[in-house]
């Protein structure tokens, strides 16, 4: 996977996880070690990525998308369903604005899994259009 695409792939993942799921209270993983993994369409491999992840203090834009937290957002907005929630946002990213809808299932107590479609304007790093796959699991508690 090229720096470029993976970039592109973090900063629409933090996107999507830089709202807040139910009111006033974001969406938090359980405690312990979590497994990140990150398939965009058009690469031959996924990112894969280990994350100790600590519920009282989980930031989902930092830790999900690797480090890098998306912060300059006009709309964030995020709607639960029975199994899991949807997200939509329109974030900037240098000069580029991206818009990004996400749908996602599972507690985020063990598991949780989603597809993910980030468009950009004007393109970023080429490209006008992302779309991912993304598969977590918690794996066990964090080594201390």
């Amino acid at each position: 996977m090229t720096f470029s695409i993976l970039r592109l792939l973090i900063a629409a993942v933090c996107a999507l996880f830089a709202v807040a799921a139910r009111g006033d209270e974001p969406p938090r993983r359980a405690s312990g070690l979590w497994e990140i993994k990150i398939t965009v369409s058009g690469q031959p491999t996924a990112s894969v990525a280990q994350y100790c992840i600590d519920s009282q203090a989980d930031d989902l834009a930092v830790t999900a998308g690797g480090g890098v937290a998306q912060k300059d957002c006009s709309e964030a907005v995020a709607q639960h369903a029975a199994d899991g929630f949807s997200i939509q946002s329109v974030c900037k990213l240098g000069a580029s604005t991206v818009t990004t809808h996400g749908v996602f299932k599972g507690d985020l107590q063990s598991a949780y899994s989603g597809e993910v479609q980030a468009k950009y304007s004007p393109p970023l790093y080429g490209r006008r259009e992302v779309k991912s796959l993304i598969d977590a699991r918690m794996i066990g508690p964090c080594a201390r």
